[in-house]
């Protein structure tokens, strides 16, 4: 016997039938944003470079979206602080607040992110340090930058804040960092000049050398690279 049957109902279009294609920068770590990132600091002004930064960034996985967070900073756009405020979850990563130092975040606001607690209480740690004087041991980029703390407080209010921030919470990162910041604490609260403006970051990152100091800071990186490559070679001669 012949049955007819019905033709298969047409299924309107919903969330579960729409195809999310990945971002191709998803698993990008810095080393491989950077010609990408680039390109948009040269042809995009500062809000459109950002918006392409954070899609990045969104559809990356946590831990990775923080190593690469301090490209946020050389955007030159102070927009930029917004959005690590909303984002910034575990795992923290220093690069958090390597990008809020090079924004000038002030005092006041890192001060009500060590009493807002969690991950801000550790980016703000992480901000404070990155503060501090240039070192061998910073990135070369944040040497010749050479953030300054906007309306520094008194010594014995930074002190008074660290000492609330581990009466709060001393876990052993915490307890690392309070340490660090109290060794460093002159150089943070130093004051005076930073060493690129904000809105001079996106030429920092493209070409760091016409800077002031530049030159120098480069050339010592690489030799310290140069030394460290030498370190591991012959440690893997060793091994084989």
């Amino acid at each position: 016997m012949f049955v007819r049957t019905r033709p298969a109902a047409r299924l309107a279009p919903g969330p579960l039938l729409t195809m999310h294609m990945p971002h191709p920068l998803q698993f990008a770590d810095s080393r491989a944003l950077s010609a990408p990132f680039a390109q948009q600091l040269s042809t995009m002004p500062p809000d459109g470079a950002l918006a392409w930064l954070t899609a990045v960034l969104a559809a990356q996985a946590p831990a990775l979206r923080s190593s690469n967070a301090s490209l946020l900073a050389y955007t030159g756009n102070p927009a930029a602080m917004a959005w690590i405020e909303a984002n910034i979850a575990s795992p923290v990563a220093t690069q958090w607040g390597v990008a809020a130092a090079l924004l000038d975040t002030p005092w006041p606001r890192i001060a009500g992110w060590l009493q807002r607690g969690g991950p801000h209480r550790l980016m703000a740690l992480d901000t404070l340090l990155a503060y501090r004087k240039p070192a061998v041991n910073m990135a070369p980029l944040e040497q010749i930058a050479a953030p300054v703390l906007p309306q520094a407080p008194a010594r014995a209010e930074l002190d008074a804040a660290l000492a609330a921030c581990l009466a709060a919470s001393a876990t052993p990162r915490i307890q690392a960092a309070v340490t660090a910041i109290a060794k460093h604490g002159d150089e943070i609260l130093r004051g005076g000049p930073r060493g690129v403006a904000v809105a001079d970051l996106p030429r920092l990152y493209l070409d760091p050398t016409p800077f002031q100091h530049a030159t120098a800071i480069l050339a010592q990186h690489e030799t310290v690279a140069a030394g460290m490559r030498d370190k591991l070679q012959n440690l893997l001669k060793g091994i084989v």
